[in-house]
């Protein structure tokens, strides 16, 4: 029997497998569906079905995808390194360029100092016609003001007299007589008119501005808070609502409210702390490790 003509071949081992072949067949030998993985790994099913299927136009950014990998290997109990190699292999990660900004011209540069110029040629114009337009301004109030004060300062118990002037015409006809008075005034030099309508004045009541009582809002029954220590990626679902996925960068701060729950995968456990209600959830994880968190715990 020559086994050099066998035509059976051994099965491919995990580093030469398709990764999304692996992935899938994973899956199906644990006789899981697709929606049981969705529920467990909290990752929506078209994310599922384009890893499995290597859609990889249709998953965001490579640190999303690399996520979505380490939890769906540790749920399905294969080796994370393994499967990341694997998709660095298909799709090598692209480290960020910055886009070198072209040199401004000369000619652009010269036009931009004309505009400034011109910008604080019109401001200083615009100061100097506001100082002005003021300056006038109180100056005729000044002149005002004295005029009204010359005109009152009268010594108490002055009297003020009244003038007849008769006006004839040519022809002789009968006069006319006007009449020039002015209000007298009392012993303390203030008029009768101006004191009647202090008096009315002083005898009206202030008005008492009535109580706005503010209406305090509804707290929340839960506050969640996020310091993040090193670059960490997480879903969360808020009272089981649909997940929100996170990308956070070192030094960054977050802050949910729930009326129930939180629901958080984690994909980097030793670089983000947690703190419910003010109260420090505690450690959590090494780093690169994936943790599923329920809060609060029950």
């Amino acid at each position: 029997m020559n086994n050099g003509n066998s035509s059976e071949q051994a099965p491919d081992t995990p580093e030469e497998m398709n990764l999304g072949s692996l992935l899938r067949k994973s899956r199906e030998e644990r006789h899981i569906d697709l929606d049981a993985a969705v529920k467990a790994t909290r990752i929506r099913r078209h994310n599922l079905e384009a890893l499995e299927n290597e859609e990889w136009d249709k998953l965001p950014s490579q640190v999303f995808v690399r996520g979505f990998l380490r939890s769906y290997a540790e749920f399905l109990g294969l080796d994370k390194e393994l499967v990341l190699s694997l998709y660095q292999k298909r799709c090598p990660f692209k480290q960020y360029q910055p886009r070198v900004l072209q040199g401004i011209s000369a000619e652009s540069g010269r036009w931009r100092l004309i505009i400034i110029v011109s910008f604080l040629a019109i401001a200083l114009v615009a100061g100097i016609m506001y100082f002005w337009a003021q300056k006038v301004s109180v100056t005729g109030k000044t002149f005002q003001y004295l005029d009204t004060q010359s005109m009152t300062e009268k010594k108490a118990g002055d009297t003020v007299t009244t003038e007849d002037i008769q006006i004839q015409d040519n022809a002789g006809a009968q006069g006319l007589s006007t009449k020039k008075e002015t209000a007298s005034e009392d012993k303390t030099g203030i008029p009768t008119e101006l004191e009647s309508k202090e008096d009315t004045t002083a005898q009206e009541e202030p008005l008492i501005p009535e109580e706005v009582k503010d209406e305090q809002p509804l707290s929340p029954k839960f506050v969640l808070t996020a310091t993040v220590n090193s670059r960490t990626w997480i879903a969360i679902s808020i009272d089981n609502e649909s997940s929100r996925e996170y990308l956070f960068r070192p030094g960054e701060r977050m802050r949910w409210t729930a009326e129930d729950s939180f629901d958080i995968l984690i994909g980097n456990a030793g670089g983000i702390e947690f703190s419910l209600n003010g109260n420090p959830i505690g450690h959590l994880g090494a780093e690169g490790k994936v943790v599923r968190l329920k809060l609060p715990e029950g």
